[in-house]
């Protein structure tokens, strides 16, 4: 389908990122030579190959072209741990592994061949031209695996048919029509990297890809909006949050391009639909987009035209809801009941895992044609008066955490393990965006030693914030866990727990101290640890630069703080800049690095001088 669009509008720009601009025409050119690459490497029908690439346009020909050897692309995030990419490689039998120069060296001493994507279309290994992809696909293969979390620690491969996601792009196309000019900040790992590129790809618009570095900076980003003049942008409600808040700063006119702003893969805040209509001038649509990655994307959405309650909506074209009880009998309106999900989008199921599919994936009873299947999601919702679903909970011990699924009882089977650790519990954190562990132990083992261990086995989004060790946990009167009790302690409020800033410290380290203890929500900073062996992450780092501005009067760039993540660092960094009369700490991460190394020094010499 991209193909026959670049035959009609060979010479309109299909993907910008940073300085590149690819047409349609030199990416399907471009794609094809990866596909006939991979076919050389011993790829073929209904293989699957590993991508693990940073945000680029060679991401997106890669995608193309796994597409086009007729394979299913494994997307692998590159903030991924170690041992999770080689989990996700074994799992999933890749045949092959495409990366950039920039990510080879993660898979160095594969087992399988590895593919190195130039940066720019035109500079292949092979030159040669081609007419057509290396393999033809039908609607019954394999598009890609995107892996979720399960509940054995272990990772599940979802695995989506070609025409799954056709069907998915096609709903898509009809409630968002229009040729976008489309910002993608999801990472290929996500899947709403799938409604980005296809959703655009097929409508004939224009893919901006924003790189490693505009994603670790909600200015950058707002920036890019209004320079490609972007006007659609899907992201989670947190992101949001912070690209308004960084529009506010320079005016809310860099996001004027904008026509739509869909929200999904987390909870939508209501003081955030109120903030949309507040922001912006009348005409751009807020849209709620719900659905877990086994129905393709989404299964509803909601097109919000003002101010008014939250809800996931309704059906996209094709799908089918059913709000059921434990009997699999539809409940009446208004009462809660299990969403389950039939139609187009829903997926083949788990690779290499019958029973795990069987439990989930159930033949639709309410359907008229056969053999149809309809997916349990787990999550509880209802039909309000305007016969609209709203989302009320889990019914298990599955969360979302900055827009991606995370069972607990995951993180907690390899929490257990670890040296020192008795028993754990991991709850949602009060905040509702990140985790909070409890672990028992009698040795009282350093709960950043066990933080740093879980993030080599885990992504981060499911290494808990903050662990609290405790000598046992708290039991209820028949012996079992008191996890009432657990989530009780896990709602307290910062200010309810002892002074995260240590004794002994100067003014300035106390105040970026305090800045740390606020965003992060811990008891406790030391002042040498990094802010994400704390249970920071991107989106909290945004955060803290707002709050370090709040606490210390001066506003530290982003790349700054990404430079010098502890305390003690921050502070020399933000002390130096006020020596030397400026407002804001530079951007420029070598600038930013010189100035800290100088503050460290001059604190050396001082520190030097009172012993003598």
């Amino acid at each position: 389908m991209v193909a026959r669009l670049a035959a009609d509008q060979p010479a309109a720009v299909a993907v910008r990122c940073a300085d590149i601009a690819v047409t349609y025409g030199e990416l399907i050119s471009w794609s094809r030579q990866l596909s006939h690459r991979l076919a050389a490497a011993g790829v073929g029908a209904g293989d699957r190959v590993a991508l693990l690439t940073e945000p680029s346009a060679a991401m997106i020909a890669s995608v193309l072209g796994v597409l086009g050897a007729g394979a299913a692309y494994v997307p692998i995030d590159p903030a991924q741990p170690d041992a999770r990419v080689a989990t996700i490689l074994h799992d999933a039998q890749v045949k092959a592994v495409m990366t950039t120069a920039h990510t080879r060296h993660r898979v160095a001493g594969s087992q399988v061949p590895v593919v190195t994507v130039s940066n720019v279309p035109g500079e292949e290994p092979d030159a040669a031209t081609y007419d057509s992809f290396a393999t033809a696909v039908g609607p019954a293969d394999p598009a890609y695996l995107i892996y979720t979390s399960g509940s054995t620690g272990e990772p599940k491969g979802v695995i989506v048919e070609h025409r799954n996601l056709a069907a998915s792009t096609r709903a898509r196309l009809m409630v968002h029509p229009g040729n976008p000019t489309f910002l993608l900040t999801s990472p290929l790992a996500f899947d709403s990297s799938v409604a980005g590129i296809w959703g655009t790809l097929q409508a004939g618009g224009c893919l901006v890809v924003a790189s490693a570095d505009d994603l670790r900076d909600p200015d950058r980003l707002v920036s890019l909006i209004s320079r490609h003049r972007v006007n659609r942008i899907l992201c989670v409600p947190t992101l949001y949050r912070l690209l308004l808040d960084a529009a506010e700063r320079v005016g809310n006119a860099a996001l004027a391009s904008l026509r739509q702003v869909i929200v999904a893969g987390e909870a939508l805040p209501q003081s955030l639909v109120d903030r949309h209509f507040a922001a912006h001038s009348p005409g751009v649509d807020l849209i709620n987009e719900y659905g877990p990655t086994e129905t393709t994307v989404w299964a509803t959405f909601h097109r919000f035209v003002g101010v008014e309650p939250v809800s996931i909506g309704g059906p996209i074209p094709g799908a089918r809801l059913y709000v059921l009880d434990d009997e699999f009998q539809p409940v009446p309106p208004g009462a809660e009941g299990e969403l389950f999900i039939g139609g187009p989008g829903v997926t083949r199921g788990y690779f290499g895992r019958p029973e795990a599919t069987a439990a989930v994936f159930l033949d639709d009873p309410f359907a008229v044609e056969p053999d149809a299947r309809m997916y349990r999601t787990g999550d509880i919702v209802r039909r309000n008066a305007d016969h609209r679903l709203d989302f009320v909970g889990r019914k298990d011990d599955q969360i979302k955490v900055r827009g991606h699924r995370v069972e607990l009882g995951a993180v907690e089977s390899t929490l257990r393990p670890l040296e020192g650790v008795e028993e754990a519990v991991v709850l949602p954190d009060a905040r509702g965006s990140g985790l909070i562990g409890f672990v028992a132990s009698r040795e009282g083992t350093d709960p950043i030693a066990l933080r740093r261990a879980l993030a080599e086995k885990l992504p981060p989004v499911m290494v808990p914030g903050e662990l609290r060790v405790l000598p046992e946990l708290p039991r209820s009167l028949n012996g079992k866990l008191d996890r009432a009790l657990l989530r009780t302690l896990a709602a307290e409020p910062l200010a309810a727990r002892p002074s995260a800033v240590p004794p002994a410290v100067d003014a300035l380290t106390a105040q970026v101290t305090a800045a740390w203890a606020e965003v992060l929500g811990v008891a406790t900073v030391p002042l040498d640890v990094n802010f994400f062996d704390l249970g920071g992450n991107s989106l909290a780092m945004f955060t803290l630069q707002d709050a370090l501005e709040q606490h210390c009067g001066l506003r530290p760039s982003v790349v700054a703080l990404f430079q010098e993540t502890t305390v003690a660092a921050q502070a020399a960094l933000i002390r130096a800049t006020r020596e030397q009369g400026e407002d804001t700490v530079p951007s420029s991460s070598a600038e930013a690095a010189r100035r800290a190394r100088t503050a460290r020094l001059r604190q050396q010499r001082a520190r030097k001088g009172a012993r003598q």
